[in-house]
């Protein structure tokens, strides 16, 4: 069974208690993961994978802002540089910690999901864009003093 991979991709997925049970109970008739035999953890899984795709699905489908692209291009990076995440610890390499570090540096704590990133307003995005480029920076320095060449 895959209990470690179930709670990483719930955890992935940003679902709530709630939300997680209610899955648990519809797919597989439990309240608990631990209570999963081999077929259940299967389909469990699938529904998992099944709404992180749906997910995918949506967020490339809907038309990102200008200042969506560049919060994303930071915290992704690009083919020459690394983004912030790569900087960051394995646990903290997720959506929901960048979604806290705008709702941070934003002060908009109306920033719940990726799709709330377009409702940030100019001032907000700025904010947003110049916090991730000072993280980014201050990440970038610290790697480069501890190899010194």
């Amino acid at each position: 069974m895959s209990l470690a991979a179930i709670h990483i991709l719930r955890k992935e997925l940003g679902l709530t208690e709630s939300e997680y049970r209610a899955i648990l109970r519809e797919v597989a008739g439990v309240d608990s993961a631990k209570y999963l035999d081999e077929s259940g953890d299967r389909a469990v899984m699938a529904r998992l994978y099944a709404i992180r795709d749906e997910r995918r699905e949506a967020a490339k489908s809907r038309v990102k802002s200008p200042a969506e692209r560049k919060i994303w291009a930071l915290w992704l990076g690009g083919d020459d540089r690394p983004g912030l995440r790569n900087y960051l610890p394995a646990q903290d390499r997720t959506a929901n910690y960048l979604l806290g570090f705008v709702r941070r540096a934003s002060g908009n704590s109306a920033i719940t999901k990726a799709a709330d990133l377009s409702a940030l307003t100019g001032k907000e995005a700025y904010r947003t864009i110049e916090a991730l480029k000072l993280r980014l920076e201050h990440e970038r320095e610290k790697v480069a003093q501890e190899v010194p060449f």
